[in-house]
């Protein structure tokens, strides 16, 4: 088992960076309900290996409204937990506390997580570095739009997402 962990900073208040982060994550899991979705859970299929699929299920294993997101993706017997807890810094402001957790079975598995352990730190600074830059884009998109007009978006979008499978 490997950790690693970052933060960031997201100049908005709790509440907002809290709501447009799972907007964005209902994308993964299209059935997602937002009264409680710890144990939704949504599969789809990553690839291709000889003509056999290999599939990926996301379940939310952690939920608590605007403190804490925890998602465990599983690939064959092999887990990945992304945890997000949201810490008010100030009215105006919001740390995400991100950590990601590989948890691998097997020795084919062992020798990937080795070498994966060298990218590892460089992944989740890109990771982190593009869930900042989405959610302020989005944060922004939203400040110039109505919000019946944002909605109805938020709605057309898990709709596509429906459709496509």
């Amino acid at each position: 088992m490997s950790s690693y962990n970052k933060s960031i900073t997201i100049n908005y208040p709790l509440e907002r960076v809290f709501k447009v982060f799972i907007d964005l994550n209902k994308r993964e899991i299209p059935k997602f309900n937002d009264k409680n979705p710890k144990g939704m859970s949504h599969t789809r299929i990553i690839k291709y290996v000889a003509k056999k699929k290999i599939e990926m299920t996301t379940t939310v294993t952690e939920y608590e409204k605007n403190k804490l997101y925890e998602v465990t993706n599983t690939i064959q017997e092999d887990n990945y937990v992304s945890r997000y807890e949201f810490v008010e810094l100030s009215p105006s402001s919001t740390e995400i506390k991100i950590t990601e957790t590989q948890n691998m079975k097997g020795l084919g598995s062992w020798i990937m997580l080795l070498l994966e352990k060298f990218k590892a730190k460089k992944k989740l600074n890109e990771k982190t570095e593009g869930i900042k830059v989405a959610l302020e884009a989005e944060l922004e998109r939203r400040d110039g739009k109505p919000r019946n007009e944002i909605e109805a978006e938020e709605e057309m979008a898990v709709e596509e997402v429906e459709s496509e499978k």
